[in-house]
């Protein structure tokens, strides 16, 4: 989704929700059903708990502690989430100071970190041939020194047309960029991972056709975000989440096919209000799979909707959100 460096728009089926959350449930079964949800995560209910988090007033680090005592995890247990320079070239270069913030205020903290395959205006047919090496050096470089076993998300949602990768039509560019790309980052580290990140959905193109292949992917990742639409939340889930071209089973059946666990970069409620029916199958789609998951992160951070879960926006959400995904 949209992040607050660089904002992305998906499509959706207009209409909106009549009927509000709570009287489509018919009460808190959710929360009912919350206790001992932690331990139905497994035993590490942490790798289900990252998140996308503000700056604050001296780093994202500083608020992922907060993050972390809000939902009862250990010290340093959760993945933190961030973006690299995405406007310019220069960037590359220029930022390259923000992964040793996350270093110097925790070095035993690991981040995801979401990695532009290009530069907007930039055509991938450049990257795919070397023209831009020297960048994408300078920002493995970074990240390396401060986070040598950090995952990278290289060129996520290239299946949305508002990213500046958006591979339709250039399918193989796109490939030959991100396998290119990856081999840049192994040199700088052999203990980096990389996650291929489709947005959840038919989109503007089949994901898969962007598929770089499984020498270069480590974890298939999908952003997952609940949008307004016609019809209950229960028919939402199904039509739009569940069982949507390019959806959570899509996502499940894609990943074990390629023999790699799945992972959830972004996830959050708000577009459509206060959900907690997508909170709650949203954890149970973990809990169900939590074997073939790598880990998820909550979009804790207002973009082009608010989406920021800790703040009393979300009242219902909010609370069932603490409850499911606390430590115990």
């Amino acid at each position: 989704m949209a992040r607050t460096e660089r904002l992305s728009r998906r499509r959706f089926v207009g209409g909106m929700l009549t009927a509000s959350a709570g009287a489509v449930l018919g009460g808190a079964t959710p929360a009912r059903d919350a206790a001992g949800a932690a331990s139905r995560l497994g035993a590490d209910p942490a790798r289900f708990a990252g998140a996308f988090v503000d700056w604050g007033s001296d780093g994202r680090e500083h608020m992922l502690q907060a993050w972390e005592k809000w939902l009862k995890q250990k010290p340093s247990s959760v993945l933190g989430v961030d973006f690299y320079g995405q406007s310019t070239w220069e960037d590359f270069r220029k930022v390259d100071w923000v992964p040793g913030i996350w270093r110097r205020l925790n070095p035993k903290r690991n981040v995801v970190w979401s990695m532009p395959l290009t530069i907007t205006g930039t055509p991938l047919v450049d990257v795919a041939d070397g023209l831009h090496d020297s960048e994408f050096e300078a920002a493995a470089r970074a990240i390396s020194d401060a986070q040598p076993r950090a995952i990278i998300r290289l060129g996520w949602e290239m299946n949305l047309s508002q990213m500046g990768w958006f591979a339709k039509g250039q399918e193989a560019d796109y490939i030959r960029a991100f396998r290119r790309v990856t081999e840049i980052f192994r040199r700088a580290s052999s203990e980096f991972k990389f996650d291929w990140c489709p947005g959840w959905g038919a989109q503007e193109m089949p994901a898969d056709l962007a598929y770089p292949g499984d020498d270069v992917v480590d974890y298939i990742g999908l952003d997952v975000y609940d949008f307004k639409s016609e019809g209950s939340v229960e028919e939402r889930w199904q039509t739009l989440y569940l069982k949507a071209p390019f959806g959570l089973e899509w996502h499940r059946d894609f990943a074990a096919r390629h023999g790699k666990r799945m992972s959830f970069p972004e996830w959050g409620v708000g577009h459509a209000g206060d959900n907690p029916y997508f909170i709650q199958k949203m954890h149970d789609w973990f809990v169900e799979n939590r074997d073939s998951i790598a880990y998820a992160a909550y979009f804790n951070v207002d973009g082009l909707w608010p989406t920021q879960i800790d703040t009393g926006r979300f009242p219902e959400s909010e609370k069932l959100f603490r409850k499911l995904f606390a430590a115990k």
